[in-house]
């Protein structure tokens, strides 16, 4: 066509794709927070809420739960152990609580952060790890020692497994090497925890920042802890990704020890994948996140946190993995979010952006999966539909679920086919808030996503999508970019403008003359939408012959502007 711009959308991506089955994606409105942590973390949460112990005794009883687990009082004994991947988070608030403990519960809180004492230790091959572990007693590693070193098997594998993260994260990747704590080497101890691994921070570093010593503490056996993809066994496979984890924690610490838990958890849960992608083991947490699209990226209880980590994911696939480097090199100074969008800025993009374009991509999971988006996506779980609307056009449509903070919602469509023309979308979000909005069409094996549609101060949008019966299908996936306030409402319709609609009102009259008269003759805007809608004979210009046309279609019963598929 010979016009001056067809479409004003940003880039259009088309992508190859198979049969949608929406209904394996609808929402279940069954259950609550279940990406909080359940068992024994649950329940003492729980008894703090309801007034049945104290906020100190809340923390205690949550270090203990992953420190000490022996220690818990009867009642919370009682309860099924949690899935913790990691006891940082747990640590770490009772650090940063510290001021509000008694003096009794610091007491008690500082006997559980020494170091502990073992019978045994190992360095490691490189000479940089010290491992202390126990060969008797309930904290004893399995003894299993195959090439009569006299080391346990074990511990030996911890030894390589964490020589190998320490030389990728500095030699490989130039993170800044972590703060000594004295002696020149890196301590782990093996011990019967309620989690996979803990890192400690300790004591603060020379640094012009928040950087900390630190020490890690590793489970002594790994019974009963979830499945995983190692090909070598479900407890390899742990060891593995732990000491990618909990290493990486304190790689983290030398940037800064004040940082926010959620971005420390799923960043160190990323470069589990990143170090041993064969394991897997992260997996374990995705339905966490998926699940839950509606509540916020930074939450910092439970596991959600965990199963973020596509987030980190998603960054190092658009950007390149030394955008997390980069991150945490802002971390020195500023939170989280002003890190990574200060890091997004040095590669061409923005934090609010990027988490508007994130949000879409977590609906190509699954089956509904493709290249462009994220490597291992065909594995994830589906992200629910807040809601499938029969067909389009519709109006007054409001979220089941409302998204918070940094959360999104996925809403489903099918055309109607009664009538054509171009179908206007209208979005409205409270204006307490900032919003992204993407949407998708789908046709036949194709898709074509549109990302960040431009949304105005008071968090309203429209795009339109001409000749929209040509289309299967519709996903619409409104985000909140702001990270606060919970639960914020929109209001979502669609419109049919006819053939000609130029001012895209909804119906044909002398209006669109007047419109097309400017735009022709004025220098006044476009045909809203789509320059098509203003090619009413459809001969590939636009021109007085159009207004023409349109004016005899409108008072002397002549043919109503035509339809443009070449």
């Amino acid at each position: 066509m010979n016009m001056r711009r067809i479409s004003k959308h940003p880039i259009i991506v088309i992508l190859p794709f198979w049969a949608f089955l929406w209904f394996f994606g609808i929402r279940s409105l069954a259950g609550d927070a279940n990406y909080r942590v359940g068992g024994v973390i649950e329940a003492i949460d729980q008894a703090a809420s309801s007034g049945a112990i104290t906020k100190g005794e809340r923390l205690i009883y949550r270090l203990q739960a992953v420190m000490a687990p022996e220690n818990l009082p009867a009642e919370f004994k009682s309860e099924p152990q949690a899935l913790l991947r990691c006891g940082t988070s747990i640590v770490e608030e009772v650090i940063s609580s510290w001021g509000t403990l008694t003096p009794e519960q610091k007491t008690l809180a500082a006997s559980y952060f020494a170091r502990p004492s073992t019978e045994s230790t190992y360095v490691s091959p490189s000479g940089q790890f010290i491992i202390h572990y126990n060969v008797t007693g309930s904290e004893a590693v399995p003894l299993t020692d195959d090439d009569n070193s006299l080391i346990p098997d074990y511990v030996e594998r911890l030894g390589l497994y964490a020589d190998s993260c320490r030389s990728y994260y500095h030699s490989g990747l130039g993170y800044l090497h972590v703060p000594p704590d004295g002696d020149g080497l890196y301590d782990i101890y093996l011990l019967r925890i309620g989690a996979y691994g803990l890192t400690v921070r300790e004591g603060v570093g020379d640094s012009s920042w928040n950087d900390y010593s630190s020490y890690i503490q590793i489970h002594c056996n790994f019974d009963g802890f979830p499945n995983n993809d190692d090909p070598d066994g479900r407890v390899v496979g742990a060891q593995k990704v732990t000491c990618a984890h909990e290493y990486y924690h304190a790689v983290q610490l030398a940037y800064d020890g004040l940082e926010d838990i959620w971005w420390m958890e799923c960043s160190a849960t990323f470069f589990e994948e990143v170090s041993y992608p064969e394991v897997n083991d992260n997996y374990n947490y995705l339905g966490y996140f998926y699940n839950y699209p509606d509540t916020s990226l930074t939450v910092s209880t439970g596991l959600h946190m965990y199963g973020s980590f596509v987030w980190p994911q998603f960054l190092t696939k658009k950007f390149g993995l030394n955008v997390q480097k980069s991150i945490w090199e802002y971390c020195r100074f500023h939170n989280s979010l002003t890190a990574i969008d200060s890091a997004l800025a040095q590669v061409g993009s923005r934090m609010k952006p990027a988490f508007a374009e994130f949000a879409a991509w977590n609906y190509f999971t699954g089956y509904r999966h493709d290249t462009p988006f994220l490597d291992s996506g065909t594995g994830y779980p589906l992200v629910p539909l807040d809601q499938v609307i029969p067909s389009y056009p519709f109006s007054g449509i409001t979220p089941m679920k409302p998204p918070d903070g940094l959360g999104a919602g996925y809403l489903f469509s099918y055309a109607n086919t009664a009538s054509n023309g171009l179908l206007r979308i209208d979005f409205d979000g409270a204006n307490t808030v900032e919003w992204g909005f993407s949407y998708a069409r789908f046709k036949n094996n194709s898709r074509e996503i549109f990302f960040n549609v431009p949304i105005d101060y008071l968090g309203r949008t429209s795009a339109g999508v001409y000749d929209f019966v040509i289309y299967d299908s519709m996903l619409f996936v409104p985000a909140v970019v702001s990270q606060w306030q919970n639960n914020n409402q929109f209001s979502f319709s669609t419109v049919i403008c006819p053939f000609g609609d130029v001012n895209a009102s909804g119906e044909l009259n002398i209006l669109d003359v007047t419109y097309l008269l400017g735009y022709i003759y004025k220098g006044s805007p476009a045909p809203k939408y789509d320059l098509r809608m203003g090619d009413m004979n459809c001969n590939g210009i636009i021109n007085i012959l159009d207004v023409s046309y349109l004016i005899n279609h409108l008072y002397r019963t002549g043919a109503p502007p035509c339809l443009y598929r070449p």
